[in-house]
């Protein structure tokens, strides 16, 4: 049967439920099923609405995101590696020289990079259970009476008014998303609702980002003691600055909730604010909202929604400063901070430990792994540019630049800048993106 490239209009596809992988081209057409192969050039989807696969030019590539089976279990690492290029990727290091530092990863094995590719490691990264990740079609939200609908896995506004699930919010949880506006930014993010239509009327109880174009705020919402028709809106943090400057128009949030110790924290772009601290009883809701403030459509847009079941003894890294850029730098996790060489790993079990030289001591220094936070390499020496045709993003965080691109039912190989040929498991795989990371 000769191969064909379908193409049809934006207008019927987003008629279709964005259930299984999702491929998205730079001309807004999106196509969902599941993604059999790509490579030569051609994206291959098994289609429910179509009796033979798709053959899809990926040269108009401009996302292909992989459905996500939350019920399946994958392999967890503790340690992240960061690559010079800003590549991230989980691994475990089970051995170090003077040249290279071997990393042993669940979804590519064993892997062997030079010391100088490497910027730093952190330890004690312990991936939390994923509660929910989307979203994937508007089955399960509530409150939407047409405000708000889905393309491309995108929530997107049509007119000011809230949409909101219970996503059955444990004590303690991480919720992140991407938030995107083309006009002004100006929505509200109820957490700990007890429902949609409670959010921000008579009798709330929750937390709120209160998000616009002079920053953020966290505020804790709760019926005013005195007249129960009221709120009452106390601020916990904030976030001083002019998101209207931002010319991307696109900003990360995580924010990481522990009702057990009634503390709240943000952080925009990967910089924490001020933790915020609750002086009453936490809220019990388990319901998360979005309410858009804005009338125009469009103009508040939410995406790569991931919330979390959060240990809360698993810290977001504050990366501390390197010492210097021509020696290594340990910090431990007391804060305090050690540089000069790092000489080698001690695998024996019980007892693993890295032996570092520094100038301040005769002798070498033996640290614990399990004291271990933040490792930085030297970086005495230049690279070459890492470029790639494709951008991976990681199940349990982390990306990869990437080329070459040969996917298969159960795993992908593809050449990697500096790692050269590498074979992935499927599974590691959250989303593939055209253009290179940087």
């Amino acid at each position: 049967m000769q191969a064909f490239v379908l193409t049809t209009s934006l207008g019927f596809l987003t008629l279709l439920s964005a259930v299984g992988d999702l491929v998205a081209l730079k001309t807004g057409e999106v196509f969902t099923g599941e993604v059999a192969a790509l490579s030569e050039g051609i994206i291959t989807v098994n289609s429910p609405h179509s009796n033979q696969p798709l053959r899809i030019w990926n040269n108009q590539l401009q996302k292909l995101r992989f459905d996500i089976n939350n019920s399946t279990e994958i392999p967890k690492n503790s340690q992240r590696i960061n690559l010079r290029n800003q590549d991230t990727l989980p691994g475990e290091i089970v051995a170090l020289s003077d040249t290279h530092v071997s990393v042993e990863t669940w979804f590519a094995g064993l892997l062997e990079i030079p010391r100088e590719q490497i910027d730093s490691i952190f330890f004690g990264v312990t991936p939390q259970e994923t509660i929910y990740r989307g979203p994937k079609d508007l089955s399960s939200w509530q409150g939407n009476e047409n405000q708000w609908e889905l393309t491309s896995g995108r929530l997107s506004s049509r007119d000011r008014g809230s949409i909101g699930k219970d996503f059955n919010l444990p004590e303690n949880f991480i919720f992140s998303t991407k938030f995107t506006w083309e006009n002004s930014p100006n929505l509200r993010i109820h957490l700990c609702s007890e429902s949609v239509t409670k959010a921000g009327e008579a009798g709330t109880n929750s937390y709120l980002l209160y998000i616009n174009s002079q920053g953020i705020q966290i505020k804790r919402v709760s019926p005013h003691p005195k007249d129960e028709s009221r709120l009452l809106y106390q601020t916990l943090s904030s976030y001083e600055s002019r998101l209207s400057d931002i010319s991307a128009q696109v900003i990360d949030l995580e924010c990481r909730v522990d009702r057990s110790n009634r503390s709240v924290q943000l952080s925009v772009n990967g910089e924490d604010i001020p933790k915020g601290f609750d002086p009453s009883e936490p809220p019990r809701g388990t319901y998360i909202v979005f309410e858009s403030l804005s009338s125009n459509r469009r103009d508040t847009q939410i995406e790569d929604i991931h919330v979390q079941k959060w240990d809360t003894q698993t810290q977001r890294f504050r990366a501390e400063p390197r010492a210097s850029d021509t020696s290594d730098t340990l910090t431990v996790d007391d804060g305090d901070r050690f540089s000069g060489a790092i000489l080698s790993l001690n695998t024996q079990p019980g007892e693993e430990s890295f032996v570092i030289s520094c100038p301040q001591s005769e002798a070498p220094l033996t640290i614990p792994v399990k004291n271990c936070s933040v490792m930085y390499f030297s970086k005495k020496d230049s690279l070459p540019e890492s470029t790639g045709d494709y951008y991976l993003e990681l199940q349990t965080g982390g990306r990869l630049t990437i080329a070459n691109i040969k996917l298969g039912s159960t795993h992908l190989e593809a050449n990697h800048p500096w790692l050269g040929p590498l074979t992935l498991d499927r599974r590691i795989m959250s989303s593939i993106h055209k253009g290179n990371s940087q």
